[in-house]
């Protein structure tokens, strides 16, 4: 199976930066996608997010262009609309930026999992669209590869 996931974007910097104890694994989804057996998707504003959490760390001008121009070989941007705003503001989510990366994830068709390595923000998601962390998507995959291959 080819799993559609939305990437938060936590894990994008946790993966750039090499923090906290998620970054292997988000390396590892990264990777699948590079290697095209996964879909990745995001939002527009997480890939300015990105860049300017990149920026705020000090990371080099030239290091952001070629670490971002990477991410959009293998990452599909997608946008929120008016709407998906609306229900977001309106979804009880303390944090408004998740909501909105929820719920742009939620409406995009086909999405199988929002990946993050913020999930008690995420309490308030709906069971339409679970909430992983990098680490608990590769076991899953893992997981099903081995079930798949007997």
């Amino acid at each position: 199976m080819s799993y559609k996931l939305f990437v938060d974007t936590n894990v994008y910097i946790d993966f750039l930066t090499q923090r906290g104890k998620e970054w292997k694994n988000a390396e590892l989804i990264f990777e699948l996608a590079e290697n095209k057996q996964i879909t990745i998707y995001t939002s527009s504003s997480s890939f300015i997010n990105i860049m300017y959490i990149l920026a705020a760390a000090k990371m080099d001008r030239k290091q952001i262009v070629h670490a971002t121009t990477a991410i959009l070989t293998y990452t599909t941007l997608i946008n929120p609309d008016n709407k998906t705003c609306i229900r977001a503001l309106e979804s009880g989510f303390t944090d408004t930026e998740d909501a909105i990366q929820y719920y742009t994830a939620l409406e995009y068709t086909g999405i199988d999992y929002f990946i993050t390595t913020n999930t008690k923000d995420f309490k308030k998601a709906l069971t339409g669209l679970p909430i992983l962390t990098p680490t608990a998507f590769m076991q899953l995959r893992n997981k099903s590869h081995v079930l798949g291959a007997q």
